[in-house]
């Protein structure tokens, strides 16, 4: 057999759990007739989004894919959510390769390609080049990406490259680490080059993809380390003639990590890294006045008080006109007095829906909510709950928004889940909207995790009652510490100093990542609408 190069590959990782078996999978995949060179590698999402990474930035997710052996990664779309200074401490952390083909400039230690050498002690020796890229759709994005640094055209930045790689590193073969979508990944198939490129390891689908286009394969494991796709890329005993392609025999199986133990020692990491997430279940995130109750109860049939609170939240971090939330994606059915917890918010929106902002017609926003609610009093996971600014009659008419009369033929900026314009739970304005306007339809995975939306929306609410900037900074040296910050929120909760809530919103708030609150960034996050349950 001649040069064998095995990739074992993940992608779209945004929770720790899995990794502790995935350690052992790659462990017994690199003992186990054993390649020439074995790496791994993850297609981009890694560091964000999570509830564990808006405590820690990544650090968690690096430390623990270090521990996994990772050595190969290209940034994802989800890397910008973190702040751009957080982004370079990651790199810098990561024991891995972390190529940047198209993104050059960005910071010193990520190259723009990578070769390895397989082979060799008796058999022939191949060069390797690898090549990674990440999706350019400036929609995708929530801000200039990557702090501002330029994004070159992805597939063409990866055909260029792996052509310096063949002609001038002399490299038998490239193989591209790709995070975008499956039809840009198939347009790199099909690109001009040659060789062809004999595998794309790719990553951005949440799902498995597993297929062969004009002879090369694109493998995309799915999200969350549930799976890893296993690739033996295998050259001939002998070079190729001048003038031939060296062209490699590729086989892939995807492995399911369950089959597998945990590793003790990584288990015991991960769940460190967890403890911040575990002691956040009783942080308070909505202070309720004496006598007020919030409730879920009948979000199926009724407009509630917590879906209004929460398409106020989702409306006003998402810089919306409206929010309309399903009933069925609100599920705890509880009444809440003196505080909602995250523990609490959990359970209300258990599912990780993507919210994305849309410009909707009037009268498909008029048809969708009117439409949502026809079959109450039955229940129906459709029932679109509205935000406070949106004044609905007895029979499901909207009259105004934000004060103004509604307008049908007008457009509105309305912040949703972004598989109702898909299909889901069958609310046919939507719907149809989305087959008539595909193009209109934000790109899957473009959009925000509903919890981590709210979450932040909520420690910016608790901002603003926690008093003003000089109560609040007890030294009055211009600046609010944690320390500072935990003793403000344990005179409104009335219950001793958390570091878990004040946390939360200093990482809310410090947006440069200096570790306080300046009052610049204390006035930045002054909420647009006055803070209402």
């Amino acid at each position: 057999m001649g040069p064998r190069l095995r990739i074992i590959a993940i992608n779209d990782v945004y929770s720790l759990e899995n990794l502790p078996r995935l350690r052992t999978l790659v462990a017994h995949h690199t003992a186990t007739q054993p390649a020439d060179r074995t790496l791994v590698t993850l297609a981009g999402d890694f560091v964000a989004p999570s509830v564990l990474s808006g405590l820690d930035a990544g650090r968690g997710m690096v430390d623990c894919l270090n521990a996994v052996g990772v050595t190969h990664v290209v940034f994802g779309n989800h890397e910008d959510d973190i702040a751009t200074t957080e982004l370079h401490g990651r790199v810098h952390e990561l024991n891995a390769v972390c190529l940047a083909t198209n993104l050059p400039g960005f910071d010193a230690r990520m190259p723009q390609s990578d070769v390895v050498e397989v082979g060799g002690s008796g058999k022939r020796a191949v060069k390797v080049g690898l090549v990674g890229v990440v999706m350019t759709d400036p929609t995708i994005y929530r801000r200039a990406a990557f702090g501002g640094t330029p994004l070159l055209p992805a597939n063409e930045s990866a055909i260029v490259e792996a052509e310096r790689l063949i002609d001038q590193e002399h490299c038998a073969s490239v193989i591209p680490l790709t995070h975008q979508t499956l039809t840009e990944d198939r347009a790199l198939a099909q690109g001009k080059r040659r060789p062809p490129f004999p595998v794309i390891v790719a990553g951005h689908e949440h799902e498995v993809v597993l297929e062969r286009f004009e002879g090369t394969w694109i493998v995309k494991a799915g999200s969350d380390a549930l799976h890893a796709a296993v690739i033996d890329v295998v050259w001939p005993e002998d070079a190729a003639s001048d003038g031939e392609a060296d062209v490699p025999t590729v086989s892939v199986r995807i492995d399911d990590v369950s089959h597998y133990s945990e590793d003790s020692s990584l288990r015991a990491k991960v769940n460190g890294h967890l403890a911040k997430v575990r002691d956040l279940e009783n942080a308070t995130l909505v202070l309720l006045p004496p006598g007020e109750v919030l409730s879920s109860i009948g979000t199926r049939v009724r407009q509630t008080s917590l879906g209004t609170l929460l398409a106020n939240r989702i409306r006003d971090a998402l810089g919306a006109d409206v929010c309309v939330i399903n009933g069925g994606g609100v599920r705890g059915s509880r009444e809440y007095r003196g505080h909602l917890t995250y523990g609490d918010l959990k359970a209300e929106v258990p599912f990780d829906n993507e919210l994305v902002v849309v410009p909707l017609p009037g009268r498909v926003l008029f048809e969708a909510v009117r439409g949502s609610r026809v079959n109450a009093p039955n229940e129906s996971g459709g029932f679109l709950q509205v935000d406070g600014g949106v004044t609905v009659t007895p029979n499901d008419l909207i009259t105004h928004i934000g004060g103004e009369p509604f307008d049908l033929n007008g457009t509105y900026r309305v912040a949703l889940v972004r598989n109702l314009l898909t299909g889901l739970d069958r609310i046919e304005a939507l719907a149809r909207f989305g087959r008539e306007h595909p193009d209109r339809v934000p790109p899957e995975g473009c959009g925000r995790e509903v919890k981590l939306v709210l979450v932040e929306a909520f420690a910016k609410e608790l901002w603003q009652h926690l008093g003003s900037f000089s109560s609040i900074d007890t030294n009055a040296d211009g600046s609010i510490s944690q320390p500072e910050l935990a003793a403000a929120v344990a005179r409104i909760n009335k219950k001793p100093p958390s570091n878990v809530t004040s946390g939360l919103i200093l990482q809310t708030l410090d947006t440069n990542k200096d570790g306080v609150i300046s009052s610049e960034e204390a006035e930045h996050a002054r909420l647009p609408h006055k803070p209402t349950p």
